[in-house]
């Protein structure tokens, strides 16, 4: 077994077109709009990030879902990692036979792929989603590959995952347990991104992505003029509780 990469990453949202609207504003354009998911309870759609990794943006109004029941217990934000695995059966017993629950205790057969929700809540802090695709699911389009995410930016792959976490030693250490990914510099390598952990200033969980961009000055001065909100010199506020960071390519 192994995980092969990032997938892509999973957030919450309480109105979904008012946060679409927002993300084209700042030149992360949705696509692939979806209303027959979730047993008709939600509407979802995607925001290609770059190296075969997107961002599902998901609204969902059933009390008994995963995704309804983090919004109302935490806000809007960033809800889950995918990871892709090349045999999601295996992982999943390595996950049980450490005791970690998962939803609904099974592996889902759904639109996107083999699906399994971990809750590793005893020092991670965050839900991951164990995916394995099949003939059905959803992929990252070939003509997008390699290129901008938009014609407002310069963003042509994601960098990072930031979570905040109780104890980052702690966290690594059982990151590597239940997924096989050992920290390497600070970071965790996810195959085509890295997950950084750090210290919680505030709430634990996702806060953050890093996005890596041909052309940082000219993407600041677009964010600039549509009156993004600013957190620090490259960061910038989604407006619906965590943020991006553009990185220049090295």
């Amino acid at each position: 077994m192994a995980i092969i990469r990032l997938q892509h990453i999973g957030t919450a949202v309480g109105d979904f077109d008012l946060v679409t609207r927002s993300l084209q504003r700042l030149g992360l354009p949705t696509r692939d709009f979806r209303n027959d998911q979730g047993r008709g309870f939600q509407h979802d759609s995607r925001v290609l990030l770059g190296n075969e990794c997107w961002l599902h943006v998901v609204h969902n109004w059933n009390p008994e879902a995963r995704v309804n029941q983090f919004l109302h217990r935490e806000g809007e934000g960033l809800e889950h990692l995918a990871l892709e695995s090349d045999d999601i059966e295996s992982d999943v017993e390595r996950v049980r036979a450490l005791g970690v629950p998962l939803f609904e205790d099974k592996i889902f057969d759904a639109n996107d792929g083999y699906e399994a929700f971990v809750f590793p809540d005893d020092g991670i802090g965050f839900t991951v989603e164990l995916i394995q695709p099949h003939v059905k699911s959803w992929a990252y389009p070939d003509d997008a590959r390699g290129e901008p995410v938009s014609a407002e930016l310069g963003v042509v792959r994601t960098h990072a995952v930031r979570a905040a976490v109780d104890d980052v030693d702690a966290a690594t250490g059982r990151f590597e347990q239940l997924f096989g990914l050992a920290a390497k510099d600070g970071s965790i390598p996810l195959g085509n991104a890295v997950l950084e952990l750090h210290q919680k200033s505030e709430r634990v969980g996702l806060d953050r992505l890093s996005l890596t961009s041909t052309s940082v000055e000219h993407d600041l001065e677009f964010l600039r003029s549509v009156d993004a909100r600013f957190r620090d010199e490259r960061s910038f506020d989604s407006e619906f509780g965590f943020e991006f960071e553009l990185r220049p390519e090295s």
